[in-house]
């Protein structure tokens, strides 16, 4: 018989975060979850920096130098961060489990070994509760390179579902070209994108103009499917972000969003949605992406590899390599080049006996 391919619903969730309140904050998510696998969806993703919020908007709303004040904010960002694993992200898997749904969530992660590092991360958990990775980002945005540090290409990975493929980038990432095509080369088939919410007055339409081009170009290129989650400005964001009722003015409740499903062509699946909070839902079927893969299938029948290519260092980081490590590598490599070494002397002695032979 013929391979089948199910068709089944995913979700992109809208929402504000509880700024600074990471608890309230999964208290949302998990509820956010159960109303996402209601509507039936089996992959479900969350804006940028959902737990516990994006500081975008704090930094821009501000009418002063906000430097002065940067010490209280990456204080509560710290306290309210989250570890992998921790009690925060057992919630979480708990929720996904319960929901039978994968789920993709941004967090500010906080480094489990270095405490004043945070990282600005995307869990990754499977419909059976398990975390099956975290996707740091490679280079923060803006000011977002004030509280966060740069993740490595060993957090950049895709991940087998039920479903299909599954990978995620935040915000900015999608404006990278090599980023995108590693995820392609990886064989990505469903791609969570998160961002923050750019909220009306502060920020322009063109801003939240090229969140839409940015993630239908991905989808169209690589023929896959692509949640677009986006975050929203509440009333309760301003609060926590505005010092004077001047500040507050700048920042429009509810808006900021623009949430979608896009399909292999780069097609509205549904949404966008411009505004509010809202659970984006559609059903796809990755049978729907093999038409324009015998057009443009840009890791396999359309593409030059011996004309550009990708060198992709997935190397994990890390401030020093332990001794034994090193030695052991060091020793290894000794050992190597004695064998060479011999083996050489060997070559010579064989060809000198066969020269003394014949002569």
């Amino acid at each position: 018989m013929a391979d089948t391919y199910p068709k089944f619903t995913v979700a992109a969730v809208q929402a504000a975060s509880v700024m600074f309140d990471r608890d309230r904050t999964i208290d949302k998510a998990v509820r956010l979850i159960e109303e996402a696998a209601d509507r039936h969806a089996v992959i479900i993703g969350f804006p940028e920096l959902f737990v516990c919020g994006h500081p975008a908007n704090w930094y821009s709303v501000k009418d002063s130098n906000p430097l002065a004040k940067q010490a209280v904010l990456f204080k509560e960002l710290v306290k309210n961060a989250v570890k992998v694993p921790s009690p925060a992200t057992d919630r979480l898997c708990t929720a996904a489990k319960k929901a039978r749904a994968y789920v993709v969530i941004g967090i500010s992660e906080l480094d489990v070994l270095y405490p004043g590092t945070l990282y600005l991360s995307q869990l990754v958990i499977s419909d059976e509760g398990e975390i099956m990775g975290v996707h740091r980002k490679m280079a923060p945005t803006s000011m977002e390179k004030l509280v966060y540090s740069n993740g490595d290409g060993s957090y950049l990975n895709v991940y087998d579902s039920r479903y299909g493929k599954l990978s995620a980038m935040n915000c900015g990432e999608h404006a990278h070209d090599l980023y995108k095509y590693a995820l392609l080369a990886m064989g990505t088939q469903i791609h969570v994108a998160s961002w923050p919410s750019f909220p009306a007055n502060l920020w322009s339409q063109f801003q939240r103009d090229s969140v839409d081009f940015r993630v239908r170009q991905f989808a169209h290129e690589g023929k896959i499917f692509i949640l677009s989650s986006c975050a929203v400005t509440d009333q309760q964001n301003i609060e926590a972000c505005c010092d004077t009722e001047a500040e507050k003015a700048k920042l429009v409740p509810g808006s900021g969003g623009g949430s979608a499903i896009i399909g292999p062509e780069g097609q509205y699946l549904a949404g966008p949605v411009p505004e509010g909070e809202a659970i984006v839902t559609a059903e796809i079927s990755l049978e729907d992406a093999l038409p324009g893969k015998q057009v443009h299938d840009v890791l396999g029948n359309y593409t030059r590899w011996d004309v550009l290519s990708l060198h992709f260092n997935r190397e994990r980081l890390a401030p020093f390599k332990p001794p034994v490590e090193s030695n052991a590598g060091l020793a290894a490599q000794v050992s190597e080049l004695r064998r060479e070494i011999q083996g050489l002397k060997q070559a010579v002695e064989r060809i000198a006996g066969e020269q003394w032979v014949s002569d």
